[in-house]
């Protein structure tokens, strides 16, 4: 990867070029699940002018170059992607409220299903809205916070909102959204944020900050509920079978202990309960844990 970062005056303008290794794909349909082969680049500019806010657009290209062999008669692969996003970060009406939001419009070519010729728009929207206050005073140091996520979808698609086998349907837009990156959308269900609405509500605090070995030991904890967006589209979950919006909701907890300064521990569990779009209700589970060393 190469990248750059830079600051003139107000601005901070940062760039990069990469490359995928073959791995794990967006696209999860047979051919080309761990085929992964897109080259992105990209760039982002922050304005740094105003006391309590910071405000950025940018732009990503994804160039789709998996071809795999051998390939399923009658289908070709390719989602080439690009974004134009706009949001903003910092505090507002106190200083220990602090927020973040990013609407991003999303646009590109790609092989609908049984389509080997000709290739169909992707038209596509995502937003990400969230909320944290920090009691900074208070003993324990609290949080709370409340997100909102979303990702457009496409109700022509038969079973997954990222696959191209079971995709699109040839000659219409491909309206679901989907995106390279990280949010956390749960432990255990884990779903990417296509066709969905996510609602999340968090809190942490550190219970035994007066403690020296434990004073930067944080305990937490977030419910999670998931809605679609198009009743009759499905999820980036194809075990998600029925027509219904309801998806289900999720529980986590973790707790995050820095022991010393290089030495320091994870814990989560998560439980995902499925809703009236699955058929099958049993409870999904996860649990982590990990030590970490930096030296």
């Amino acid at each position: 990867m190469i990248k750059f970062e830079i600051e003139p005056g107000n601005l901070r303008l940062m760039g990069f070029l990469g490359k995928t290794f073959l791995d794990n794909n967006l696209d999860q349909s047979d051919d080309v699940a761990t085929q992964q082969d897109r080259c992105f680049w990209g760039f982002q500019a922050e304005y740094l002018g105003f006391d309590r806010h910071i405000p950025f657009a940018y732009f990503l290209a994804s160039n789709d170059h998996a071809s795999p062999k051998p390939r399923t008669a009658g289908q070709d692969y390719d989602y080439t992607s690009r974004y134009v996003g706009v949001g903003s970060q910092g505090t507002v009406l106190n200083p220990n409220l602090r927020y973040r939001v990013e609407a991003v419009g999303e646009w590109g070519k790609t092989y609908s299903r049984g389509e080997v010729i000709d290739q169909d728009d992707i038209c596509a929207f995502g937003a990400d809205a969230m909320l944290e206050y920090y009691f900074a005073e208070t003993p324990m140091r609290p949080k709370l916070m409340v997100e909102w996520l979303f990702g457009s979808g496409d109700d022509d698609r038969l079973n997954s909102s990222t696959n191209t086998v079971g995709g699109n349907r040839p000659g219409t837009n491909d309206n679901a959204f989907n995106a390279f990156g990280f949010r956390d959308t749960g432990l255990a269900f884990a779903p990417n944020v296509s066709n969905m609405h996510i609602y999340i509500v968090g809190a942490s605090f550190y219970p035994l900050e007066n403690l020296k070995l434990f004073k930067d030991m944080q305990i937490g904890t977030k419910a999670l509920f998931y809605h679609k967006d198009k009743s009759g589209g499905p999820i980036s979950d194809t075990s998600a079978n029925t027509t219904e919006q309801w998806v289900g909701w999720e529980w986590d907890v973790y707790c995050d202990w820095r022991i010393t300064s290089d030495f320091s521990l994870t814990v989560r569990y998560g439980a995902f309960q499925p809703g009236s779009a699955f058929e099958d209700q049993e409870c999904r589970q996860f649990f982590f844990t990990g030590l970490n060393y930096s030296f």
